[in-house]
């Protein structure tokens, strides 16, 4: 469905926006930790959330 370039192209842009993500917030968390409180929930409910999506599709198919 796509080749190997695209696959290599969405890995990659994957991991840069994630590393660039992750260094805003931390950057973010300093200036005002009360705005912060809870995050990491939220990152982790999303987290498996999409795993779980992923494993059913898997399943179902």
């Amino acid at each position: 469905m796509f080749s190997n370039g695209q696959k290599i192209f969405a890995l990659v842009f994957i991991i840069g926006f994630v590393i660039i993500i992750g260094y805003q917030f931390y950057k973010d968390k300093k200036k005002s930790k009360t705005m912060f409180k809870g995050t990491y929930w939220v990152v982790l409910a999303v987290i498996v959330t999409m795993i779980g999506y992923t494993l059913l599709n898997k399943f179902l198919h």
